[in-house]
């Protein structure tokens, strides 16, 4: 590609050189990773939360980079370049460099399946994008998911590695959407969007069909630092990524999917709304009838009844349904037939998952919920299968590094809804793990500080009697936990940079569950 036609295309900034013979450089590939610069590349210097990619900028150059786009305003002492390279390697300077680098890799990397949507929300993305999968797939759709559990048909994962994200960087996500196209005749693809990846314009070079609006509480504040910033991200997807006429399935009992299906009803934007009966939505479970191997829906469907057996747990689940059908019904599926495919959802790892159930007949389910939300959801949708003089046991954490705030609130919210309440590790990380729990603990004050994971699942499993339930949150599918590397001497590893250093552990919630049940 001419770096000319890539700029006219793309580009907003100014170019130094900026030269007809400038114009007609060819660039070969496009990448961030200045590892992966090769003759001819042009290297994007994106800023990072924790490195920026100006420093990386000689070393672009050293491996052949031909071109280098830096953000608009930059000096040149910050690019870094010596006066030879300054001669050679053209700079450009680009108001918004990383949509300006997502656009890019979409171009270097096409392809893409026919149909994809995308789902927003503090809670349910995950749980939606895989049962919308399954009700594509239950069409006739060859369908796969995307996100937190990384890349999944319908009971196969495809990668046995941790997604790490839950919305990849653009130019992995391009490479994936093309090979899922050309290579494995994927044609409908179901993704998480995350705030994260929102803000940061990962998503910048893809146009979506369809995207849909679980909710959004409180979490990620030690990023976006406030709930408005957190939305306006969110936001971000249906103004800016979704297409014209293409269909957003919104929960209108969220206040913030009001104002997010006002937006699209104003763009002239399909609206698909789901929430309470109340609420005058499209979609409603009118009735919901809990049992041992999930539940019965009564919905209505524009207004049209319907039943069906879910074969999931939880109140909560069955709102990711409606998102999934919405989604679905959205994208042409017909509505008997997206009706019929929720008896057949296969279950989410990690999203209310039964882990087991004692000899007693005590149940362990094991879910994701680490935000005050979704663990009063979890909390409320499992207190109708406890049992006649049963009791509801609430298993947590709190991850360490992240947002201090919510560690009391979901104490609290744990000690009105659960009958016993253990407090335990999750992913400290760097952070004292006995600190951590002191500080949930500050927020309920009758919880038991259980010590460790291993420990207080010992401890909790060992209280269950006959009709208790104990939801073990917070960690969901993650099979390791992340804790600070010390060395042989008990002291923290640090980085080149003199911070502390983590390491991952193997430590699976069912796994161990299962375990600790059969030493019973």
């Amino acid at each position: 590609m001419r770096l000319g036609d890539l700029w006219a295309k793309h580009g907003s900034g100014t170019l130094q050189p900026d030269s007809a013979e400038t114009k007609e450089l060819f660039i070969f590939g496009v990448t961030d990773d200045s590892r992966d610069v090769r003759y001819g590349y042009l290297f994007c210097a994106l800023p990072g939360v924790k490195e920026n990619g100006l420093a990386f900028c000689s070393q672009a150059a050293a491996k052949g980079a031909q071109a280098i786009a830096v953000p608009e305003g930059t000096l040149d002492e910050a690019v870094g370049l010596n006066e030879y390279e300054r001669e050679k390697i053209v700079v450009l300077r680009v108001r918004d460099i990383r949509a300006f680098y997502a656009r890019l890799a979409a171009d270097f990397h096409p392809g893409r399946p026919g149909m994809i949507a995308a789902v927003t929300g503090t809670n349910g993305k995950t749980s939606t994008v895989c049962f919308l999968r399954d009700l594509w797939g239950e069409d006739g759709r060859s369908a796969v998911s995307l996100g937190t559990l990384g890349l999944q048909a319908r009971d196969k994962r495809h990668s046995n590695l941790e997604a790490g994200l839950t919305t990849y960087d653009a130019k992995t996500l391009h490479i994936m959407l093309g090979e899922l196209e050309r290579r494995h005749g994927i044609t409908h693809l179901a993704m998480e969007a995350s705030s994260h990846a929102l803000d940061q314009q990962r998503l910048a070079g893809v146009t979506f069909d369809a995207a849909g609006f679980t909710n959004l509480t409180q979490d990620h504040l030690d990023y976006h630092e406030t709930m408005e910033a957190y939305f306006q991200a969110k936001v971000t997807l249906f103004d800016e990524r979704l297409r014209t006429d293409g269909v957003a399935v919104i929960n209108i009992s969220d206040t913030y999917g009001v104002q997010v299906a006002s937006a699209m009803t104003a763009r002239g934007t399909t609206v698909i709304s789901y929430g309470d009966a109340s609420d005058n939505a499209d979609l409603v479970v009118r009735e919901r009838i809990p049992h041992v191997q999930g539940q019965t829906l009564k919905v209505s469907v524009f207004g049209i009844p319907y039943e069906v057996d879910a074969p999931v747990a939880g109140s909560f689940q069955a709102e990711n349904i409606l998102c999934a059908l919405g989604l679905a019904i959205g994208t042409n599926v017909p509505v008997d037939r997206a009706i019929a495919g929720i008896s057949c959802l296969a279950p989410v790892s990690g999203r209310l998952e039964l882990a087991a159930v004692l000899a007693n007949g005590a149940a362990v389910y094991v879910d994701y919920a680490h935000t005050p939300d979704a663990l009063d959801n979890v909390l409320r949708s499992l207190r109708p299968h406890v049992g006649t003089n049963g009791r509801l046991h609430a298993l947590f954490g709190c991850g360490g590094d992240r947002d201090t705030k919510k560690r009391p609130i979901m104490g609290r919210i744990a000690e009105e809804l659960a009958d016993c309440v253990w407090v335990t590790d999750d992913n400290p990380r760097t952070e004292d793990p006995d600190m951590i729990r002191r500080e949930i603990l500050s927020g309920a004050t009758r919880a038991t500080n259980a010590g460790s994971r291993p420990e207080a699942l010992e401890l909790a499993l060992s209280k269950l009697r006959s009709g208790d339930v104990l939801v073990v949150a917070g960690k969901g599918h993650e099979d390791y936990q992340v804790v600070l590397q010390r060395d042989l001497s008990g002291q923290p590893i640090l980085d080149s940079r003199g911070r502390p250093t983590t390491k991952k552990i193997a430590f699976s919630d069912p796994n161990v569950i299962r375990e600790i049940i059969a030493a019973l």
